[in-house]
């Protein structure tokens, strides 16, 4: 009898230890100021930072390809995946010097596969679309879920800045909002960047892109929470 409960104990112990682990971490993401302004730079150093934290607990693994033609190898490719979602992030610090954004991040990571893998987006074809798509498959959430699958919707502005940074360029600013419904419920999400280009359309379409992407990201978050 003795010898049943400890292992039993033993048993449970065992699959306490198998099960995912969450940690919080803090860690810094870095990218340089270019011509698709301040706002943009910090969201590529947010994404930085949060790969880092998802790696830093969940580890990566790298897989390397070779594609070979007439006994010549025509195309390596390497590529790296970490096993790991985060529930959620906040940032910490910010700081701006020699041209890059340095953006400190707490994230609280989760080892294993985020629980949605794949939504059927309702938004349409351009920028904003490009963008959500971007963050989601980073997180890796695909977007072409069919009948069935959580909807993801939204919706965007976009307004002219009052000056651009560089001259003879014209600044535009955007704001996205995402929704997605899950078993009757809504999640919501939301993002703004702005763009810099001498078309003025060619300024909108890099906020809305940006902006999308940011709001991606806020709403991949909100996923794994759930």
């Amino acid at each position: 009898m003795r010898r049943l409960a400890l292992a039993a104990v033993l048993a449970s112990a065992a699959c306490a230890h198998a099960g995912p682990k969450t940690k919080v971490v803090e860690t810094e993401g870095v990218a340089p100021i270019d011509r698709r302004g301040l706002a943009d730079a910090r969201d590529r150093a947010v994404g930085d930072a949060r790969r880092r934290a998802v790696e830093q607990v969940a580890g990566v693994a790298v897989e390397a390809s070779s594609r070979v033609e007439g006994a010549v190898t025509t195309e390596q490719r390497v590529t790296s995946r970490s096993h790991g979602f985060i529930e959620a992030s906040s940032p910490v610090s910010e700081e701006v010097t020699n041209g890059q954004v340095r953006v400190r991040v707490r994230a609280r990571v989760r080892e294993g596969p985020a629980p949605y893998s794949m939504v059927a987006m309702n938004i349409p074809e351009g920028p904003l679309a490009a963008g959500v798509a971007r963050a989601l498959r980073e997180k890796r959430i695909e977007t072409g879920g069919g009948r069935g699958s959580a909807e993801l919707t939204g919706t965007s502005r976009t307004s002219d800045l009052p000056q651009s940074l560089i001259p003879g360029t014209t600044a535009v600013r955007a704001n996205a909002t995402l929704a997605l419904k899950v078993n009757g419920a809504s999640l919501h999400a939301s993002g703004a960047a702005s763009g810099i280009d001498p078309d003025r359309d060619g300024a909108a379409d890099k906020a809305l892109e940006a902006a999308g992407y940011r709001a991606g990201l806020e709403l991949a978050a909100a996923m794994g929470e759930r």
